[in-house]
């Protein structure tokens, strides 16, 4: 009877020891993209106001940007998130009534229009870890210092916006990674469009 208990508790614990071994060391993938959520969007006339350039970003290989510490694997996405957040900026922008159009890192077009924006991506991160018997925490961080150039200031105007999401769950999901990543980074995105409104470098379309 005893050993026939220890042979029913071998074939279940021994599937369970040999899938921990395969998801420990492995990658865990954020999916999708950086999105905003759906609201009404202030119209929008006239030529563009500013010319926004793809965010600088030192990429780490493998498309990695955080780990989960408690499975002591990377976390990776394959996005770009210098022209990701650059995006996001443009977008809330846009939502204000502010019209821009987009550019590459080597900003070509920028002679068309009086303001150039323009940054660098300096903290683009998710990680997990457990928090207790029961709890994971996601916490995602951007950082981006945006910069602008313009004739209509007396110098180059720069600030650094910061944000943190932290989400609790029983285990780490990719939609998880996902959801603190969007919350952190349209945080970041809202911030740099105020600050740029409240500086009048652009300004809403009446």
């Amino acid at each position: 009877m005893v050993k026939r208990a220890c042979r029913t508790l071998l074939l279940f614990v021994c599937p369970c020891l040999i899938l921990s071994a395969c998801a420990a060391g492995s990658t865990l993938h954020v999916p999708g993209d950086l999105t905003r959520p759906a609201r009404a969007v202030a119209p929008r006339g006239g030529a563009p106001q500013a010319m926004i350039a793809d965010f600088s970003y030192a990429a780490v290989p493998n498309g990695v940007v955080g780990r989960d510490f408690d499975r002591a694997r990377t976390i990776a996405w394959n996005g770009e998130p210098g022209k990701a957040m650059a995006d996001l900026v443009a977008a809330v922008l846009g939502e204000r009534g502010v019209a821009t159009f987009r550019a590459g890192a080597d900003a070509q077009g920028a002679e068309t229009v009086p303001v150039r924006i323009s940054g660098v991506l300096r903290r683009f991160e998710v990680n997990t870890r457990r928090t207790g018997a029961f709890k994971v925490s996601t916490e995602a961080t951007v950082s981006l210092t945006i910069m602008v150039e313009s004739p209509g200031i007396s110098g180059p105007l720069e600030k650094t916006v910061t944000s943190s999401t932290s989400l609790p769950d029983f285990f780490v999901t990719p939609d998880d990674l996902r959801e603190a990543l969007i919350s952190a980074a349209n945080t970041v995105a809202e911030e740099a469009a105020r600050t740029l409104i409240e500086a009048k470098v652009v300004s809403p379309s009446s």
